[in-house]
């Protein structure tokens, strides 16, 4: 470890307190070895918020380390029993575990909170206020005031949005202190400015058409902008800069503006935010994604804004397409692919010619810029390799040029035909068509069976509905834009086309994983048949210098990674800060070796301009984050509810005349499921005693009487359109004398059930009011209860719990129950409640399933006629023909 890392680390030792790093300088190290203080010894430290691939790092660490297995990290999942880990908690150590699992732990007194030593919240910039790791802190600081707490971030833009944050943050973690180290703190430089400095910075000019496309795409998002900021003047548009809009926390600021008043702006502006972030993407893949990759992405964008049956073009589509600088954007990007026999360069290319009928096309497929550069650069690293040979280390951003670069070092040295694409283009080229042709084929079943539907018809609007969507000839451009048969495809089957971009990925992914035959197998392979149990006979160790290791970006992980290949040539594709850092990091700590960094960009681009704003944004948010510590109110313990409060309620004449009753802090019983929302944490922060447990009838037990299904937004519309809420009413009057329906809205967004511009002007029985109007007619002993936010909903179970008997859980538990042993059911609920969620499956006859399947996997290979053995004709025929609905695609397969 550096002197700056033994120096964190010292501190967090003395203090409990808040770290927060710049991205790169080791806090996964400052992390472990911290962890490592607690390996041995009698201590009980839980630790939270830390992913399954940080979790495998420091388990596999500890091993390499020779730490006995009973004392490293133990991680606590979905599949450890109640029991397991009562006596894993019993028994002391280290543990990773979800923040839901331990907070229905420590509310159910299966943890011994007096016993632990600390809780370590890794990743602390994740953590808001009223969210289950609050509630974990809470009970803690409640019952445990001796043991530590210590969090850590290396994200510190996260503390520098909203008021006061560092303060709310602080709070929020029941913390007192932070320790902010930056890049340019004093230690931090002194140390990484010891090392040599071998960096070799490339910068990659984009080509021609490259940078014709860059500048179409960024005016096409200026003039976005501008017409986002015209129609929201009301809202604070300081932050809708054009800068800002090349970064994904954009999309999270935009909504955060518009939220409040999302239901008064009209559907035009919530098009132009979509677009932005249509826009961003285009941008970002212009210089990640192939040409070919590239085209086709565009391509289906031109196609999910073709126009819907019988509307007009231009309300449906993004106004962007129809600027100028789009339709060069477009042009420019098929000429990196394909030429047709009207364009002027076509004569002047010697690219391959494919012809279909009357229609040639000359494929000139462009390299990426940076392609070359790196076969430049391995021809370098190569004349420079020692004898002895070396490792060299090559990083990118994302799977999918991971995979691009692995195939294009492996056919980077074999030879092509003068003209002829390097193998990997040939191959996206040949996808590329064969894609489209299915596209084109599905439109053409779909326009045979439009026609065929509209001969029967005497409607007028109709027939000209059907006129509109007729297809057009392959190498003709219809009101969309673009230049082959995707831009003919019409709307008159939009599921299809949908369905065909959503494959999109994993079929490029596996189209980058086949090696295809160009790279089989050689004549001089030696051929050894293996068993299924065999291993090879002997081992041939690899030669340090051929490796080529082809990675992505993986932040902490990273570390590791630099540590185990200990490269001597590292190249940076696609420009990272974090990694620039951990390679300054991993210099300083190995001063013995050579290390060479070839740092690649394009530039004048937006990878470099955003590249450049990521290291000025983190400067800035370190300034923001000085300053706010100098000036913030320390942050005092939170104490439990003052004990006035109970004896106020305790007194009050509403209360049984007055009468004096001690009863305790209030009852609520949870459901678990609940606990995906924010309302237990703010529950039992209101003071209310809260008690996890299964329930088969609503989410919320207030009282004997009393019973509660909550529902958000978009809860309340999936449980109206499948029918499941007319159920869960059913129940409810079933078995409480007061069954209340509470609609939660989000306390960011807008206490609006409808925007206006939903509104229609006459109501059908399909509208959302419609079937609540049902519901309450049907049922009319439900009372429908509207909260604005999860406090207020915390304030109205207050109310309704004044005057009311406490709920007994042995009794709740049991309502809606067949038998006591669906009380301690050992069914998984995650897949109980998709099972749930199906249509034909109902809560009468879901049990039923349940007996007679193992699993959902082998509920989907159950035929017609079993389904309806165990629950009948109408619900089986339901269930099977969803399970079995076959998507175009795989018609078409």
């Amino acid at each position: 470890m550096l002197e700056f890392h033994k120096q964190i680390l010292a501190d967090l030792v003395e203090e409990d307190a808040l770290l927060i790093m710049s991205p790169g300088l080791g806090l996964f190290k400052i992390f472990t070895s911290f962890l490592d203080l607690y390996t041995k010894g009698n201590h009980f430290v839980l630790v939270l918020n830390a992913n399954q691939a940080q979790e495998g790092v420091i388990v596999e660490k500890q091993a390499a380390m020779g730490v006995p297995p009973e004392e490293q990290l133990q991680i606590i999942h979905n599949e450890t029993t109640s029991e397991s880990r009562s006596a894993m908690y019993r028994n002391g150590g280290v543990f990773s575990v979800t923040s839901r699992i331990l907070a229905v732990d420590m509310l159910l007194d299966r943890v011994p909170t007096a016993m632990i030593s600390g809780i370590v919240l890794y990743n602390a910039h994740r953590i808001r206020s009223n969210s289950l790791e609050e509630l974990i802190l809470r009970i803690y600081r409640k019952e445990n005031e001796q043991g530590f707490i210590k969090a850590f971030s290396d994200v510190p833009e996260q503390f520098t949005t909203g008021f006061a944050p560092l303060e709310n943050t602080l709070k929020t973690l029941q913390l007192r202190k932070v320790h902010l180290w930056p890049r340019f703190q004093v230690l931090v430089s002194s140390n990484l400015s010891e090392a040599s400095a071998d960096v070799v910075e490339l910068r990659q000019p984009m080509t021609e058409k490259m940078d014709t496309i860059q500048k179409a795409l960024v005016e096409c998002m200026e003039v976005t902008l501008a017409e986002v900021r015209r129609q929201n003047s009301m809202v604070d548009v300081q932050d809708f800069t054009i800068e800002n809009s090349f970064f994904r926390s954009f999309d999270m600021i935009i909504r955060r503006q518009l939220d409040p008043i999302w239901h008064r702006i009209s559907p035009a502006t919530k098009q132009l935010v979509g677009d932005l972030s249509i826009l961003r993407r285009l941008l970002s893949s212009l210089t990640t994604y192939d040409p070919v990759s590239f085209f086709y992405q565009l391509q289906m964008v031109i196609t999910s804004n073709t126009a819907k049956d019988g509307a007009p073009t231009r309300q449906y589509q993004s106004q962007w397409l129809f600027l100028d600088a789009a339709d060069k954007a477009i042009t420019t990007a098929r000429k990196r692919v394909y030429l047709k026999q009207n364009d002027p360069e076509y004569d002047q290319n010697d690219g391959p010619i494919v012809s279909d009928g009357n229609i040639r096309l000359r494929l000139v497929p462009e390299e990426l810029p940076k392609w070359n550069l790196l076969h430049d650069i391995l021809n370098e690293i190569e004349q420079d390799m020692p004898e002895e040979g070396a490792p060299v280390l090559i990083l990118v951003d994302g799977a999918r040029t991971c995979s691009q670069l692995r195939q294009y070092i492996d056919g980077m040295n074999k030879p092509t035909n003068d003209g002829e694409p390097i193998p990997i283009l040939t191959r996206l080229i040949q996808w590329f068509f064969s894609l489209q042709k299915s596209i084109y084929q599905i439109q053409q079943e779909d326009s045979t069976s439009t026609n065929t539907s509209t001969t029967g018809s005497t409607s007028s609007s109709f027939n000209k509905s059907q006129t509109q969507r007729g297809s057009a000839p392959l190498n003709k451009r219809r009101r969309v834009r673009g230049g082959s048969a995707t831009s003919a495809v019409t709307s008159s089957r939009p599921r299809s086309i949908v369905e065909t971009f959503k494959t999109d990925v994993q079929e490029a992914v596996d189209l980058l994983n086949d090696p295809g035959p160009q790279e089989g197998k050689n004549e001089n392979d030696d051929d050894i048949m293996m068993g299924e149990d065999d291993i090879l006979p002997e081992f041939n160790p690899v030669s340090p210098g051929s490796i080529i290791s082809v990675q992505t970006y993986d932040n902490d992980v990273d570390e590791e990674l630099l540590e185990d290949l200990q490269p001597r040539f590292i190249i940076m594709y696609d420009p990272n800060p974090a990694f620039v850092r951990r390679v300054e990091v991993y210099r300083a700590m190995h001063p013995e070796l050579d290390v060479r960094v070839y740092f690649m960009i394009y530039e004048n681009s937006v990878e470099e301009q955003n590249y450049l704003s990521l290291i000025r944004k983190e400067k800035e948010a370190f300034e923001r984050l000085i300053r706010e510590k100098s000036i913030m109110a320390i942050p005092m313990p939170q104490r439990a509810t003052p004990q006035q409060d109970a004896f106020a309620r305790a007194v009050s004449s509403r209360v049984a005349g007055g009468q004096l009753r001690n009863k305790g802090p209030p009852l609520v019983i949870v459901d678990m499921r609940e606990f995906r929302s924010s309302l237990p944490p703010i529950l039992y922060a209101e003071g209310l005693k809260i008690i996890p447990c299964t329930l088969q009838v609503g989410d919320y037990i207030l009282s004997p009487t009393i019973c509660v299904e909550r529902k958000s937004i978009p809860d309340l519309i999936s449980s109206l359109n499948s029918g499941r809420l007319y159920t869960q009413c059913e129940n409810m009057c079933l078995h409480y004398d007061m069954p209340i329906l509470l609609i939660e809205f989000d306390e960011n967004k807008s206490f609006s059930l409808q925007s206006l511009s939903d509104m229609k002007s006459t109501v059908q029985l399909s509208d959302l009011s419609s079937k609540l109007v049902l519901v309450t007619l049907t049922f009319p002993k439900v009372k429908i209860i509207w909260s604005s936010s999860p406090h207020e909903t915390a304030a109205i179970f207050d109310d309704l719990k004044k005057a009311e008997e406490e709920p007994e859980v042995d009794k709740a538990v049991l309502v809606g129950a067949e038998s006591t042993d669906d009380v301690n059911s050992s069914y998984n609920m995650t897949p109980q409640d998709i099972l749930r969620s199906l249509p034909g499956v109902t809560s009468k006859n879901y049990k039923l399933l349940m007996n007679d399947v193992k699993n959902l996997q082998e509920l989907f290979k159950l035929s017609v006629d079993d389904l309806k053995k165990i629950i009948g004709a109408e619900q089986a025929r339901k269930l099977y023909e969803f399970i079995h609905h076959k998507t175009g695609l795989q018609e078409q397969s």
